[in-house]
């Protein structure tokens, strides 16, 4: 019966370590799986992430372009440089103006319109410009003043709103 009993023991300690390897396999698979699976979280989120910024910079450029299209884009119409005598109350008429008046327009089409009123334009400037004293021009309140009424006298001039901005590119008063 001793050698019974040994072989027995025999057998229960040899059991135990097929169960050892099963929980140590177990957990290996365990820690593979949940390596594999984080691997694939980040890869999934990298690579979304960059197929979505793809998409996003496709989007952007479109956005873009479709921004400048060429009615959107502004055009400048130029005028020939005004020197006009500025009022005062004493009437010696000592000071003048030179300003040169740049037109912002928003087509090709518009800038022929405005041409075919360059000779209305160039007088209803000259008027407003000689009907302002250097006490009204002289601060930027003025000068804004100045620039909408020749906005408005313009666009009133030719019927329609045309002119989308008056730029003032050479301001001088002596």
């Amino acid at each position: 019966m001793d050698e019974d009993t040994k072989k027995d023991k025999e057998a229960a300690k040899q059991d135990p370590p097929p169960k050892k390897k099963s929980i140590i396999l177990w957990v290996i698979i365990g820690c593979a799986v949940v390596v594999i699976g984080i691997g694939g979280y980040f890869g999934w989120t990298l690579f979304a992430k960059k197929g979505a910024n793809e998409h996003d910079d496709k989007t952007k450029i479109s956005e873009v372009a479709e921004k400048n299209k060429p009615e959107d884009v502004r055009i400048i119409y130029s005028l020939e440089p005004f020197i006009v005598n500025l009022m005062d109350n004493t009437g010696s008429g000592k000071r003048y103006l030179k300003a040169t008046i740049e037109l912002e327009v928003g087509g090709e089409e518009e800038k022929k319109k405005l041409e075919s009123y360059k000779t209305q334009m160039k007088d209803t400037i000259l008027m407003l410009l000689s009907s302002r004293s250097f006490e009204e021009i002289k601060t930027v309140e003025g000068k804004l003043d100045l620039k909408q009424a020749v906005l408005f006298q313009i666009n009133q001039m030719v019927g329609e709103n045309i002119v989308k901005r008056i730029y003032f590119t050479e301001f001088v008063v002596q």
